[in-house]
């Protein structure tokens, strides 16, 4: 998949959440794309792949911190549990793939039980 098709996919898939208010393109090479989905002037997730080398993640981020996401290296996902951003979690739950529109639906529920939606 290209840097242009995989924009497009993110940006079809972020159409389908009534909380993403827009998305922005900050960077694209012929490798790699990294966009942010504005849920309030404070919040967005990221969005960022390399498709050369099989990398994906999503990261909510609030206030400039993260406080959840999802990362595939190229070889394996984990996760960056909302508990402890900071700390990676490579368990079996958290080790499987994850499309965006998943992440968007953990993404949700976060921002419900925080009281930003």
């Amino acid at each position: 998949m290209t840097p242009d098709i995989f924009e497009q996919h993110v940006q079809k898939d972020a159409s389908r959440f009534a909380f993403v208010r827009s998305v922005a393109t900050l960077d694209k090479t012929a490798n790699t794309v990294k966009l942010w989905l504005y849920i309030t002037t404070e919040c967005f997730v990221q969005v960022y792949t390399n498709v050369h080398k099989g990398m994906l993640s999503y990261t909510l981020v609030l206030s400039q911190t993260r406080i959840y996401g999802r990362d595939n290296d190229g070889a394996k996902w984990h996760c960056h549990p909302h508990s402890a951003p900071q700390s990676c979690d490579f368990s079996s739950e958290s080790a499987h793939p994850v499309s965006l529109a998943e992440f968007l639906d953990e993404v949700q529920q976060i921002l419900m039980a925080e009281g930003i939606l």
